[in-house]
């Protein structure tokens, strides 16, 4: 059985709290890498004032790289890549949510 694991993760400058599968917790804290990276890369590169906006160009960014990756595995699937990204999108306005608050 796998253990579930509360972690806290990091993203611009805001941490969240999130339960995960001990087998996964590389896999998150990589992926929070990856958007702190690619966050800081356009803080120097574009003049937003809101990291929000950051923020959704990261997510537009890594969303088409993985419909991208999806079509040339499964061929283009259109209901599986819609239902994942309902999925990432309830996900994502969980944590802007807690970002306004």
């Amino acid at each position: 059985m796998t253990d579930i694991l509360k972690v806290a993760i990091e993203i611009a400058g805001r941490k969240y709290n999130v339960n995960i599968k001990e087998t996964d917790k590389d896999i998150f804290e990589e992926a929070a890498r990856m958007v702190s990276d690619t966050l800081n890369t356009y803080e120097q590169k574009y003049s937003y004032e809101d990291k929000q906006d950051l923020l959704a160009l990261v997510l537009l960014q890594y969303t088409t790289s993985y419909i991208k990756m999806y079509r040339s595995k499964t061929g283009d699937n259109n209901d599986v890549v819609v239902s994942r990204l309902r999925q990432l999108n309830q996900v994502l306005t969980e944590i802007t949510d807690k970002m306004e608050k």
